[in-house]
């Protein structure tokens, strides 16, 4: 009998310790992430016009586009 018992505890114990483990790695975000987050770490992306494929510019050309348009509030108005 007090094997059993023993056995019960130690599944008790362990579903605990499993428990408070997984709930530590649960994070809510309380206030929401500020709309400038972006602005704050990205930048414009220079490039040379000769030396870089065409697709690689043409990809630095979206980027840029997008942080005017996100960063600088200026983007293109659609008809």
């Amino acid at each position: 009998m007090p094997s059993i018992a023993r056995s019960n505890l130690v599944k008790l114990l362990s579903a605990f310790l499993i428990l408070s483990v997984t709930s530590a790695c649960a994070h809510v975000l309380t206030d929401p992430a500020p709309v400038n987050s972006y602005c704050a770490v990205a930048r414009p992306i220079s490039y040379d016009g000769i030396k870089d494929t065409p697709e690689t510019v043409k990809q630095i050309e979206a980027h840029n586009s997008r942080w005017v348009c996100i960063c600088e509030n200026d983007c293109p108005v659609k008809p």
